[in-house]
């Protein structure tokens, strides 16, 4: 009886054995083994990347050559090289064979009317533009010797200068303490300059002799005016040549004698300190 049991018990273990072995072996993965091939959906991987290599070292060696053969004609003499310093050369140069005629300047002596003598232009011009110009009286702002001067109206007679003080005191200015008259000259000088501004400056000497002469100075106005129409391009903003053209065309604008005496006179002052100032 106990033998029996025993090889009974024996024979569901057995049995319970065989039952877990083989779902152990239901459930657990099976290794499968891999096999690695280049290949993608059939295809071999090699014939795919060697296509695109080629064909991008076909197309690279189209473009390679197409460069080459652009750039091919551009010899040293296609690039033009310029050198600065040569310029320089070259213009100062230029310059030198301009300028190679000299021009002799006359000096001169006459008097003006002095407003005011300043150690700074600022000062002078504000006297200028605060007194002056309110009252339509053309002036000149003059530096010499370090020291700036205020003057206005060449006078060519000692008979007029009434007339000019009773004119400016009608303005409110007082003799002897707004203005007083003063001697001005230069001396004579040499200045290096080109042909043609020497026939231009000969001209402009030959306008400014011939003042006096002058019968009708309306006419020597118009020979100023046309003289500096001609002005030449190193003098074009030249302080003294920009006076003379604003003072002619004051002088066209204005009516009142006295105010156009002063801007005659005042193109006459500015033509004489023109030359007074070449160098």
């Amino acid at each position: 009886m106990d033998e029996h049991n025993k090889v009974r018990v024996t024979m569901n273990q057995q049995s319970n054995y065989n039952k877990k072995h083989d779902l152990e072996n239901f459930l657990t993965p099976k290794n499968k083994q891999h096999s690695y091939s280049l290949t993608f959906r059939g295809r071999s991987m090699f014939g795919k990347m060697v296509k695109p290599i080629l064909l991008a070292v076909l197309l690279g060696g189209i473009f390679g050559a197409g460069l080459i053969y652009f750039f091919s004609d551009l010899t040293p003499d296609a690039v033009p090289v310029t050198s600065v310093d040569d310029d320089e050369e070259v213009q100062d140069q230029t310059n030198d064979e301009v300028r190679t005629g000299e021009l002799k300047l006359p000096g001169n002596t006459f008097e003006v009317i002095q407003f005011g003598l300043f150690s700074t232009e600022e000062n002078a011009n504000d006297l200028n533009e605060t007194l002056l110009i309110p009252n339509s009286i053309p002036a000149v702002v003059q530096e010499q010797s370090g020291q700036f001067f205020v003057i206005s109206h060449v006078i060519t007679s000692e008979i007029e200068k009434e007339s000019i003080t009773n004119f400016l005191e009608s303005k409110g200015l007082v003799y002897m303490t707004d203005f007083f008259y003063k001697k001005w000259n230069y001396s004579t000088s040499t200045v290096a300059v080109s042909d043609e501004e020497k026939n231009w400056l000969n001209e402009g000497l030959t306008i400014l002799n011939e003042y006096s002469n002058s019968a009708n100075n309306r006419n020597w106005m118009n020979q100023t005016q046309e003289w500096l129409n001609d002005t030449k391009e190193s003098y074009q903003n030249n302080d003294h040549i920009n006076n003379m053209r604003e003072n002619l065309t004051n002088f066209q604008n204005t009516t009142n004698e006295n105010i156009q005496q002063f801007h005659e006179r005042n193109t006459l002052l500015n033509l004489y300190l023109f030359f007074a100032n070449l160098n």
